[in-house]
């Protein structure tokens, strides 16, 4: 998920507060020091507390697919100055473990903790489909509905998922997570089934 940095009319720059809320990463800005929900998408302490984050539309996707779109893409170099290795994955060993670190309370069968899923809100209803599911539909679309609207969801060749939209055609910004954190803070969500 990308957020704006633009609340207010007011530019702010963002870090990782170090802190988790229901194991989601909480941020802070560096402007008042106000403390940022991910997944609530709104500041819940400090002076800004209840100011929402703003939704930018972004894509998640492999490098393969992302290149074969966009040629002439150039990288930043790893070549830093600093001794890291970035071709390893600090998180590695988390994804394989089917277990959590921290608690997060009460954790819905519907999905395996860690399965990640498209989180939809709409309307003040969400839906996870998840990914395993649209993989499957790999250089295709999804048509479903959430709380009666209609919505397509377009999938790659490479089954990576390249846009959301409502039936009008209105461009939705889902959400990768989890699933975990997302029944965390959408406890009425559904689940999408074939």
């Amino acid at each position: 998920m990308v957020y704006s940095r633009k609340i207010d009319g007011k530019d702010y720059t963002f870090g990782v507060s170090g802190r988790l809320y229901k194991s989601n990463v909480v941020l802070y800005d560096h402007q008042t020091e106000s403390l940022w929900s991910q997944l609530m998408e709104k500041a819940v302490a400090g002076s800004l507390a209840g100011k929402a984050l703003n939704k930018i539309e972004s894509t998640r996707t492999s490098w393969k697919d992302w290149k074969r779109r966009h040629p002439q893409t150039l990288v930043l170099s790893t070549n830093t100055g600093y001794a890291r290795d970035y071709s390893q994955d600090p998180y590695e060993g988390y994804y394989r473990l089917g277990t959590l670190w921290f608690p997060v309370g009460e954790v819905r069968k519907d999905l395996p903790v860690k399965e990640m899923v498209l989180g939809v809100e709409l309307d003040g209803k969400a839906k996870a489909y998840p990914l395993s599911e649209l993989r499957e539909r790999a250089g295709g679309t999804l048509e479903d509905k959430i709380g009666g609207t209609g919505i397509r969801i377009d999938i790659s060749p490479e089954g990576t998922v390249t846009g959301a939209k409502r039936q009008d055609g209105e461009t939705l910004k889902p959400i990768f997570s989890y699933w975990f954190a997302w029944q965390a803070f959408h406890p009425r969500t559904e689940v999408y089934q074939e």
